[in-house]
Formats: C-alpha cells, sequence, structure tokens
C-alpha cells in the first residue's frame, strides 16, 4: 500500500504487525541525516581530516578511493576505522568522534524522523520500539522525564525470557560525554568481528529479535557494515523467512530488490528521501489511530473508483485485507459505491480493453479504471499459468481464518449457510447490500459460479426489497438460476456417463430418469458483446437493455456429434423425455422474451442452397425430428396425439413441428389438416420460420385437399399479412400484396392449382408489382443467408475471346463482378491474356486513350503474360509498362514491384537499357504517390481480436514493399554467375540502391533491410563500397539502425570473418538495445548464436571473442534470451563430435556468469531441458551446470524424460540415479504449494535402480515432500 502515489509500497501484512506492536525499526545513521548527523563516510572523513594521515600512508590510499568515487567497491570504512584505531589508537579515535557527535547541530529541524519512528514503532502501551546502530541521542528528544527505556551493551533485554523490547537499544553503544575515560563503540572491522562474528552479542540479540518481531531497516544501504556483518552473522541458508526482515532503500525497485533478495531482506524501495518522510509522516498518523485512519479510508469508498488514483484505491484494498477492515466497510452508511466490486475482483481490473464499434468508438481501458498501485504489469499467458496472479479480495487469501466445518467429508452444512472466513462473509453483506446496483449483476453474471452463500444472501435481498426495479428483478432470478445450476459449473462430461449406462443397462427406468435430468435445457450466460464486454454499466435498470449486463442463452446437453442409439421399445419414452426438453428450452426463451430464435427447417434436402447453418443449440430440435420420423412409421396413433396438443402459439419448436407433422398422410386427414392450419392466427401463419413447413405442408396435401378446404386456404394466403409496426399505411398495402404472391405463386409453381377467382386475383396482384419475377417466389422457401462454400474463379476468355477488341474491357468489367449467392467468380480477361496476350494488351492500350486503366486488369496484363510471346510484343509490353501514368504506377505498385523482383534479369537481358527505364519509371511512379505508396502491403497483426503492436521496420515488412522489391530486383541484376571476391557491384546498380536508401518513409526502411540481409556476400564482393555505405548504418545512434539490424540479422548466416572484425565492437553492446524491438521475429536469438559461435568455434581471434567478452554479453542478455542460449548450446552438444565435452562444458565452465541473479527459474527449466539430450555425456554436462540450479516450483513437466523411455533409450533417471538426485535434491524448494509432476516417479525409479540411495539425506527429504503433499 502507499500512502501517496510516488511515496514506497508498505506490504500489507507489515503494515498489521506494525499495528499489532510487532514490529521493530532498526534505524542506522540516515535517519540522523537531516538533524545534522553525519554519515559513516562524513564521519571517517573527519576523524582523517584531524589526524591528517601523510600521504602515501595505508590509511590515505584507502580513504583516497572514497573521495574519488564513493559508489565503487573501496575498502569498506569499518577497516579504515581498524586502521586509524592501529595507528593512533582507539580511545583517541572515539574520543574524536564523541567530539563530532556533541557539536550542536544547526538542521532547520531537529529529531523530526525521529519523533516519526518512535509514533510508527510504538507498541500498544504507547512505548517505541527502536534498536539504533546510531550513537546519539536524537530519539531520546522530547523525553525529558527519562520515561522511556534505553538499553546499551552489553545489557540489552533478555527476549528469551519474555523481556519486553520498549524503548531505545543502542546496538553499537551509546553516546557517552566528551569528558569520559572510555568511549565504547562499535566502529571499525574488529570491533564489528566481536560484535557480530566472534563474540556474537549483537548477533544473538538480533536473531533473538527475528524470532519474536518483525524488524524494519531504516537509514542503511545493503552495503553498510551494520548491514554486511548482521546478515553475515545470521548466516541465512536462502530458507529464510524474508516477511521478517525489511530494508527502506533509495532507488529503483528492480535494483533494490535486487541488492537485498541475496541477503534475505524484503526491499522498500523509494524514490528520494522526501518521499520516504513523507509517507513515514504519513504512516505515523495511521498508527497514532488506526481506526480512524480506516474509517477514512473507507469514506473515500463512497467515491467512483475510477475518479480515485491507483494508490487511493490501493488503500481501500488495503483495509478490505483484514477482517475489522471488511467489517467496517459491510457496516458503512451510506455504503460504498457498488463499483468497488470491479476493484477487489482481480479478473475484472486486469481485463484487457474493450470497445464499441467504429472508428470513433468508446474505449474502455479496466486497468485504468480500477487497477492498483501495486498490481503487476500485463501478465502473460504462460505466467498466468505458472501461478501468477494480482491479489484477488474475493478470495481466500493469507491471513483469512478457515473455517473447519466447510472440510467434512460427512455432515454436510445446509446450502446457503456454509461457513466461509469471516472477511469473506463481510464482502458478502456488503454485495447483498449493493444488489440493486446494475454493476453487480454485471459482476454476478461473468462469474464462473458463486458461493452459495453468496447466491443466498443476494436472493434473501431480492426477496426482502419490494421496490426493485421490474427489469432489474428479471434479471437477478435468472442470473442466480443460471448459478444455483450445478451443471454450470462444471464440463458437461455428463453424454460419456449417460452412453455408458446405457451401453450397459440399456434403456431401464433408472437411466431414463438419468437421461430426463441430463437433457433438460439449463439456463447459460455469455459475457456482453463490444464495450460492455469489460465494462460494468454505469445507468440505471430503466435506462439500460439487458445485453449491456450478460447475454442469456439456452443451453442443452452436448453429445459431441454422437449419435443417440434408441431401440423401438424405449422410443416412445425417450420421444416423451425430448418433447418435455423442448416445451422446458421454449419457457426459458420465454422468459428471456427471444423475439429473434430460428430453429433448423424440418426438410434439410429439399430446396436449399448452400446448406443450412443454424447454432448447436438446434441439434435437439433435429433429433426429435429424427425418432419423430420413427415414431410416426411404429405408431401413428400415437404419434398423432403427440402432434395434437402440440401448440402452435409456441415461436420457437412446436408452431414448426406441428406443421411438419400435420404433412404426413399417416397422422392427419387431409382436410382436418386444411382446418387445422386455417384456424392459425396471423402471427403464425405468415411466421417467416415456418413458411418452408407451411408452404411444404400445403403443397404435398393439396392434392387431396377439398374444394372447399382449397378456397378457404387460398383466401387466407391472398388476403395476406396484418400491418407490421414499422409498415406505414402507404406502405401497407404493397407489402401485403408482395407477400401474399410469393406464397400464392410459390404453390401454382408445385403443381397447386388455385380456384378460379383466387387464380385471377393472384394474377391481378402480380401484375401490379413491378419488376416481378418467379424467382421471387421460389425464392421464398429457399434457405437463404446463411451460403457456406468456397469462392472459385472462372477464367475461361469465352466471353470476351471472339468480341471487337474495343468492347474487350467494358465486357470483362461486367463479368467481373460476382453475382450475390453465387460461389464462381469470372475472370475472362485473365484467360484471354493467357490466350491472346495481344488483343489483351491492345484493348488495355485503348482502354488507356480513353483516360481508362483498370487496376485488376493491368494486374492480369502483369502477372499473366505468357513467357513464350514474340520479341516484338514484348518489347511493346515493356513500352507500355514505361508509359504507364505515374498514378496508375502507385496503384499497380505492389504487382509492378514483385514482377520487376521477379522478372528483370529476364528483361535487361532481353534489352537491357529498356529494362532500366522500366525499372526507373516504376521506381518514379511508386515515389510520386508519397511516402504511403512506399508502405509494406502487410497489414496489422490481431491476437484475439486485438492488434498487436510491431515494428514496420523489418525485413519481413520490406520484401512485402514495393520499394523492398525493387531493391531486392537490383541485387538479383548482379551480373555474373557465381561473383569473386573483390568483383565489385556496378556502379549503375549501386547509384540506384543509394537512390532507395534515401528515399523518404518506410520505403528506405526496406532497401536497408534488403541490402543489410546481404551483407556477407557485399563484404565479400565489394569490401569497400560495404564499408563506406552500409556498414554505418549498423551504428546504434543511426536512424536507420533498426532496419538495418533486422535484415542483418534476418539473412541467419554468422557473420564473414572480415565483417566480424569490423563490426566487433557493436556486436559487444548489441546486447539490450537488440531486445527492445517488437519485431515480427525475435531477432535476437540469432544474436545470441552469432556470438555463442564466434566464442565457441573461434575463440580469442581477432574475429571471435575472449571468455571475458563473452560473459559480458551474456550479462547483459535477457534472461529469455540467456535461456534460448543455453538450447542452442544443446544443438552445439549435439551436433559436434564429442560437442559435449569439448565445446559445451568448458563454456559452461569458463563463460557463463556466476551471479545468482542469473540463476532464474525459468533459467533452470532451460538446463534441465539441455541436459535431456546429454545422453552418456550427462553426468559430466551436469556436474558443469549443477551450480547454476536453484530451487523452483513449476507445473509444467520438464522432468519428462527422466521418466519415460525415448527411442528405446532408458529414462535419465534409471541411467544415471545418482545425478538426477542431486539435480532434483538442487531444484526442489524445502516448501512446496504443490507437488513436481515427475517427482514421486522419479524418486520410484532412483529407489529401483539404486535402492542404497534410499538412505541418502537427499532422497529422505524428497519422499518426504511426497508423502506430506
Amino acid at each position: 500500500m502507499r500512502f501517496f502515489s510516488d511515496g514506497p509500497s508498505i506490504p500489507d501484512e507489515l503494515l498489521e504487525r506494525c499495528d499489532a506492536g510487532r514490529v521493530v525499526f532498526l534505524c542506522g545513521a540516515g535517519v540522523s541525516f537531516n538533524s545534522g548527523m553525519p554519515t559513516f563516510l562524513g564521519l571517517t572523513k573527519h576523524v582523517i581530516d584531524f589526524f591528517d594521515p601523510p600521504e602515501g600512508s595505508e590509511i590515505m590510499k584507502a580513504f583516497d578511493l572514497w573521495r574519488t568515487d564513493p559508489t565503487a567497491a573501496n575498502v569498506p570504512l569499518d577497516q579504515i576505522f581498524n586502521l586509524l584505531h592501529q595507528e593512533y589508537g582507539r580511545d583517541d579515535v572515539n574520543a574524536l568522534v564523541t567530539e563530532r557527535l556533541l557539536v550542536p547541530s544547526t538542521a532547520e529541524t531537529i529529531g523530526r524522523e525521529h519523533g516519526l519512528v518512535k509514533r510508527i514503532s510504538s507498541n500498544q502501551s504507547g512505548a517505541p520500539q527502536i534498536v539504533t546502530t546510531n550513537f546519539d541521542h536524537l530519539f531520546e528528544l522530547g523525553d525529558e522525564a527519562g520515561s522511556t527505556p534505553v538499553h546499551i551493551p552489553p545489557a540489552f533485554p533478555n527476549l528469551a525470557f519474555g523481556s519486553p523490547i520498549d524503548g531505545i537499544t543502542y546496538l553499537h553503544g551509546r553516546l557517552v560525554a566528551q569528558s569520559a575515560t572510555q568511549h565504547p563503540y562499535v566502529l571499525s572491522s574488529a570491533d564489528f568481528g566481536r560484535a557480530y562474528l566472534s563474540e556474537a552479542w549483537a548477533t544473538k540479540f538480533i536473531s533473538g529479535l527475528l524470532e519474536r518481531y518483525t524488524v524494519v531497516l531504516v537509514g542503511y544501504q545493503a552495503e553498510d557494515p551494520p548491514v554486511k556483518y548482521l546478515l553475515q552473522g545470521l548466516n541465512h541458508d536462502g530458507q529464510f523467512d524474508r516477511t521478517r526482515l525489511y530494508a527502506f532503500d533509495r532507488g529503483e525497485p528492480e535494483e533494490i530488490e535486487a541488492k537485498w533478495r541475496d541477503r534475505g531482506v524484503t526491499a522498500i524501495a523509494y524514490q528520494d528521501h522526501d518521499h520516504l518522510w513523507r509517507t513515514m509522516e504519513a504512516w505515523a498518523d495511521r498508527a497514532d489511530d488506526p481506526r480512524a485512519w480506516r474509517s477514512r479510508v473507507i469514506t473515500s469508498a463512497e467515491r467512483d473508483p475510477k475518479e480515485m488514483s491507483p494508490h487511493e484505491r490501493g488503500q481501500v484494498a488495503h483495509v478490505l485485507r483484514s477482517v475489522p477492515g471488511a467489517k467496517a466497510f459491510a457496516d458503512a452508511e451510506p455504503s460504498p459505491h457498488p463499483e468497488w466490486v470491479c476493484v477487489l475482483d482481480a479478473f475484472v481490473r486486469n481485463a484487457k480493453k474493450s470497445s464499441g464499434y467504429g472508428e470513433d468508438a468508446e474505449e474502455f481501458d479496466p486497468v485504468q479504471a480500477y487497477g492498483l498501485d501495486d498490481d503487476l504489469g500485463p501478465i502473460s499467458d504462460e505466467d498466468f499459468r505458472r501461478g501468477t496472479r494480482n491479489d484477488n479480495l474475493l478470495e481466500w487469501r493469507s491471513g483469512d481464518d478457515n473455517p473447519p466445518e466447510f472440510h467434512r467429508l460427512g455432515g454436510r452444512q445446509v446450502e446457503g449457510h456454509e461457513a466461509m472466513p469471516t472477511r469473506l462473509w463481510h464482502l458478502v453483506r456488503w454485495i447483498g447490500k449493493s444488489f440493486q446496483a446494475p454493476v453487480i449483476a454485471w459482476w454476478a453474471a461473468r462469474q464462473l459460479g458463486l458461493h452459495p452463500r453468496l447466491i443466498d444472501h443476494i436472493a434473501w435481498h431480492l426477496d426482502q426489497v419490494k421496490e426493485v426495479d421490474g427489469n432489474g428483478r428479471q434479471v437477478w432470478n435468472l442470473i442466480l438460476e443460471h448459478h444455483r445450476d450445478p451443471r454450470n459449473r462444471r464440463w458437461n462430461g455428463r453424454w460419456y456417463d449417460l452412453k455408458k449406462r446405457i451401453a450397459e443397462e440399456g434403456w431401464a427406468p433408472s437411466v431414463l430418469r438419468d437421461f430426463h435430468q441430463a437433457t433438460q435445457p439449463c439456463l447459460d450466460i455469455k459475457r456482453p458483446m463490444g464495450l460492455h464486454e469489460n465494462k460494468p454499466p454505469t445507468s440505471e435498470w430503466g435506462e439500460l437493455r439487458i445485453d449491456e449486463i450478460t447475454r442469456f442463452e439456452v443451453k442443452y446437453l452436448e453429445r459431441h456429434n454422437e449419435d443417440l442409439v434408441v431401440p423401438d421399445e424405449a422410443l416412445p419414452a425417450v420421444l416423451g423425455l425430448l418433447e418435455n426438453q423442448l416445451t422446458t428450452a421454449a419457457g426459458i426463451l420465454s422468459d428471456l422474451n427471444v423475439s429473434y430464435f430460428t430453429t433448423p427447417t424440418c426438410y434439410p434436402d429439399r430446396e436449399t442452397d448452400g446448406g443450412e447453418h443454424y447454432h448447436d443449440s438446434a441439434e435437439p430440435f433435429l433429433l426429435f425430428i429424427k425418432l419423430f420420423d420413427r415414431f410416426v412409421v411404429l405408431d401413428p396413433r400415437r404419434a398423432t396425439a403427440h402432434a395434437m396438443l402440440w401448440d402452435e402459439g409456441d415461436e420457437y419448436f412446436f408452431r414448426k413441428l406441428k406443421l411438419y407433422a400435420l404433412s404426413k398422410p399417416g397422422l392427419f386427414n387431409a382436410n382436418d389438416a386444411a382446418g387445422i392450419i386455417s384456424t392459425f392466427d396471423q402471427a403464425t401463419l405468415w411466421d417467416t420460420d415456418v413458411v418452408r413447413e407451411l408452404l411444404f405442408a400445403l403443397v404435398d396435401r393439396w392434392e387431396e385437399f377439398s374444394d372447399e378446404s382449397k378456397e378457404a386456404l387460398a383466401d387466407r394466403i391472398l388476403a395476406g399479412p396484418e400491418r407490421m409496426d414499422h409498415w406505414s399505411e402507404e406502405e401497407y398495402s404493397a407489402f401485403r400484396d408482395r407477400i401474399a404472391a410469393r406464397y400464392g405463386r410459390y404453390l401454382q409453381l408445385n403443381g397447386c392449382d388455385l380456384p378460379d377467382t383466387s387464380a385471377s386475383r393472384l394474377s391481378e396482384m402480380i401484375a401490379g408489382i413491378p419488376d416481378w419475377n418467379d424467382g421471387r417466389a421460389t425464392s421464398t422457401v429457399m434457405i437463404s443467408g446463411s451460403h457456406v462454400g468456397w469462392v472459385g474463379t472462372d477464367e475461361a476468355p469465352d466471353a470476351v475471346i471472339d468480341i471487337p477488341v474495343n468492347e474487350v474491357v467494358a465486357r470483362a468489367k461486367e463479368d467481373l463482378k460476382r453475382d450475390f449467392g453465387s460461389f464462381t467468380e469470372r475472370r475472362p480477361f485473365t484467360g484471354l491474356v493467357r490466350e491472346n496476350p495481344r488483343k489483351a494488351l491492345s484493348a488495355l492500350t485503348i482502354a488507356g486513350r480513353a483516360g481508362d486503366f483498370p487496376q485488376a486488369f493491368w494486374s492480369a496484363m502483369i502477372n499473366e503474360l505468357p513467357a513464350d510471346i514474340s520479341p516484338r510484343l514484348r518489347r511493346v509490353f515493356l513500352h507500355r509498362l514505361a508509359r504507364l501514368p505515374h498514378p496508375i504506377v502507385t496503384e499497380l505498385r505492389h504487382t509492378l514491384g514483385r514482377w520487376l523482383e521477379q522478372n528483370l534479369v529476364e528483361v535487361l537481358e532481353f534489352d537491357d537499357g529498356l529494362g532500366w527505364i522500366v525499372f526507373d519509371h516504376v521506381v518514379d511512379g511508386i515515389q510520386s504517390g508519397g511516402e504511403d505508396a512506399a508502405e509494406s502491403g502487410l497489414g496489422e497483426v490481431l491476437l484475439g481480436g486485438e492488434v498487436i503492436e510491431r515494428s514496420r521496420r523489418t525485413y519481413g515488412h520490406a520484401i512485402n514493399g514495393p520499394l523492398g522489391m525493387c531493391a531486392g530486383a537490383l541485387f538479383h541484376a548482379v551480373p555474373g554467375e557465381k561473383q569473386e571476391a573483390g568483383s565489385l557491384v556496378p556502379g549503375h546498380i549501386k547509384s540506384r540502391l543509394e537512390r532507395l536508401l534515401a528515399v523518404p518513409g518506410e520505403g528506405s526502411d526496406h532497401a536497408v533491410s534488403i541490402a543489410t540481409s546481404k551483407l556477407n556476400w557485399l563484404m565479400y564482393i565489394d569490401p569497400n563500397w560495404t564499408l563506406e555505405r552500409l556498414i554505418p548504418l549498423l551504428e546504434f545512434d543511426h536512424p536507420a539502425s533498426e532496419p538495418a539490424w533486422n535484415g542483418f540479422l534476418h539473412s541467419g548466416r554468422v557473420p564473414f570473418p572480415p565483417l566480424t572484425e569490423t563490426i566487433k565492437p557493436l556486436m559487444l553492446n548489441l546486447f539490450p538495445w537488440v531486445e527492445e524491438f517488437s519485431w515480427d521475429r525475435d531477432l535476437s536469438k540469432v544474436a545470441a548464436q552469432w556470438m555463442g559461435f564466434m566464442r565457441v568455434f573461434h575463440p580469442d581471434e581477432p574475429g571471435g571473442l575472449t571468455k571475458a567478452e563473452m560473459r559480458s554479453v551474456l550479462r547483459a542478455m535477457s534472461d529469455n534470451s540467456r535461456n534460448r542460449f543455453i538450447f542452442w548450446l544443446g544443438r552445439v552438444g549435439q551436433g559436434n563430435e564429442d560437442g559435449w565435452v569439448k565445446h559445451v562444458v568448458p563454456f559452461v565452465n569458463e563463460d557463463w556468469p556466476r551471479e545468482r541473479k542469473y540463476r532464474t527459474a525459468e533459467s533452470v527449466r532451460a538446463w534441465i531441458g539441455m541436459l535431456d539430450d546429454t545422453g552418456k555425456n550427462y553426468p559430466t554436462v551436469y556436474d558443469a551446470v549443477k551450480k547454476f540450479l536453484v530451487p523452483v516450483e513449476t507445473d509444467d513437466h520438464p522432468f519428462y524424460r527422466f521418466t519415460r523411455e525415448i527411442s528405446e533409450a532408458e529414462p535419465i533417471t534409471t541411467r544415471f540415479p545418482v545425478e538426477t538426485l542431486d539435480l532434483m535434491h538442487r531444484v526442489t524448494p524445502h516448501v512446496l504449494s504443490r507437488l513436481p509432476y515427475e517427482l514421486s516417479k522419479i524418486l520410484a525409479l532412483i529407489a529401483d535402480s539404486e535402492p542404497s540411495l534410499t538412505s541418502d539425506y537427499r532422497y529422505l527429504r524428497l519422499i518426504d515432500l511426497v508423502e506430506r503433499c
């Protein structure tokens, strides 16, 4: 938590322990600095200035380094004091220290910082709990009565016997009077050695302190002697609880964390001292009355969290991490803003941005609106999978109670009244109080299940509060129905269980009951789309659409595309259950007020074009039809009884089914069917979703109908539908007649003879409809809007091959338009280019005279021109290209660029002069279009619907950019089958290339990338020009350095030795610069492999790397790059004779950096991955690698090959049990939250392979972890 946006982030555990009086502050010289006291360096300088040792003395040699660079790794100051003691005497030196510290301070404020620390550290009795290594009395200011206990060595409180730590404990001595005969201070290295190592009285005291209290270091740096000796004396083994020891230090969080981590200390970074003491002042105010401070924070939560800053939201979150805070939050009146639920839920506040639709659509970023100041940055999927999370305050967290009643194998608690952690129960109370806010419903709808007690609590409020908005009540009822259904909280594999029971037991009564339960539809919830996917609603219920809260759907049993086998004897029962399923689904849909819901046609093979697409939820409907068709044959009487009960008023399922049943002669007499249809109300009869079933039923039964039935049905149809609300009175008659005519004419076209009066009336109606054609009638039943197919092309030139040349372009344009619904695109001009290129070119020439240059046809002319045309026609074609207007060249830039890249060499061989004219004309035309014309054809990269920011200054963009293609064409045009060393690039090619390198915008980047991708070759054939014009592009401060390096690295070829010698200074500094770019390919791994090649295969050569250079490069790499380099080392070991012993092991032993910060969880995985492939060399390689392995907790499977045979080779564990046991011991933490997947298997293999190892302490530790997890 931060008190201020720019202040240090103080851990919650520390704040809570401080409130409980369990924190002791250990204070150094930095606390006294603002009060005029010197730092340790200043004190040393004062003593040296007084004694004035001779220049060249050991003392001055050591101290002069501090004058030059105080930040360097100089001789420690305590050792300099030891030299002073030896030279001038301990008493005299310490007396001088006393004299300096007794000098009255001239600071504006004296003891302010000390007073703040006293207030913060005070226990619940009000006594400060401070240990200081300072000698001054500033902590005693304001205590003239001497009420604060003071402890000086060796009379420290005996913590082991329960003595309190109240007061001020002077760990290194307390300032004595100047006249005192002894000045017992811990100053020199000898003093520190006695205090912390040999006699260790200070170490013992601090160790006892850490066993009972949390200790906070203030006023120290990690390099200060007291810190060094203290932590050296504690002798941490890496398993120390870092939450018991904290340190404030100035600097960037990453640097401060790295400095203190290995010392077993949790670092708290701050930007500067003013930020620290401003925070300390606010902390002191909080410590004076934590309840009042908490009350103020909760009052601030009445505000919309979006209007607050991240650190202010963080303060509220801090309060809610404790039971008293959560209780106060729930009890607060007025209640906190309901949108705080979005802050408390980490999945909501860390969700991705969402936006509406359109260019100016609103965008919402939950991280900006709800993020906390201590949230981690974007969490990758890999980190999330490994358990990296931001704090979710709506789930159990360390510090919450864990009621035992909830963990029983028997005696389950009543649902909705389960025991739960007290903190969470208070948050349930707050959510219940706030349930009328739409944001709470939005939040509840997006959850993958709600706690039963929260469901019960919201339901109770919904029942108690009578003035709930009607829409709100309906939505809440549906949300609660969804969350109460257990099928929505688990993967629905019920089908497989049911299928197994049917196979084993048949359709027994209990199986039918199970089938009934499994197939019942349930209510499914989907997140809103667009902006409201991750933006909660801010309006009241009356102003909202339901889809801004959630999207409700009906969910059915998923059969995973498998058939349901139902024997005839079980068919009636199963059909009845499926009918009940559809009835339930219709009821849910009605509750949801679904107005648009389409079911599949009952006639999937009749009058369809392109197939029908429907939602997965339609699958039960199709199954029902399939079984009903069988039932009609098996028992038509009972099938009729079913159909008679189907309500045609149900718009979702049974209206369509009833019409389908009425079409079957075996179920209904024709006139009975006609009578039933005639009684349909208008909404039912003219429902477009059942038009196929209606008209097919009429067509199929028409011949059987009596004349009276035909007349009644024809009159109903030709009367047309009633007026829809969105039709005006003026439009209605025309709309009605068009619809009626389509129905009536369809019947006629399908052999239904209408009564004469009806037929005459229909003819009159059709005559009054403009542009009528019978296709309107036939399309009435055609399944449309869901065509699926591949769009093919028909390039047959038949349409243009024989027409006059001046009509070709116009006719080809007409044919180019694809009819709606057609899956064939006609391109006759493309076929003409292939069949008669002369006519095609003539047609384009004629069109060009009229200013018409159709891009599609010119593209076909350029791309499809046959290779075997006459020289005369080829020359004409090239001249036509050279005369294309610049705007047309700009339009055709990608086509022309690609054509030049592929054909320039051939064109130059045909006519060198004309070829260069065409080339220059194309480049001129592209440049005339401005910078945009040179852009690459590669578009944006989308991932999960979001645009991924990628640099456009890459080789990948270059080869898809028109000028990049032109640059590639130039390199193809360099003459000679195989260029020799120093053969040179011709001047006319270099001049054109230099022109491309100089064009403005993206085009020059593309030319640079293409050129540098050939740097090895260019250095070989034209070194002077390459050194002069291309090598400078690689300088990191050159504007073109990014595309230059991208192209160079994209070549993938290890640099040519003379080139390596030239650019070696740049190579040595390539990391981390090369890792900063958002390229479409991560080429930093190529750079790393080049470095490795230079070191492994060319050690200590001018074009290679030395041991120190390689180590420096590895240090500069990111962790990800180093780990991929480890993978490359594995390839070196595998791909070279005796590569593991000759190359890999020496590299690991001599070159790999030894600093602990490079031993990360990811590096451990990389080393293990490399060890997988070492074969018989595993022991040798492991011996080199093991020093870089550290404990790491993982839920993936890095030890897969340690337990399984690969390519008939025994598992690694079986072959090398001793080394494998040592590996598992090194990488397995002492405390595990989850067991590594293969650990138990590995230990079993070790026991089988080498039984004597089962008594090894390492095996015993690991097997104990397995047995306890």
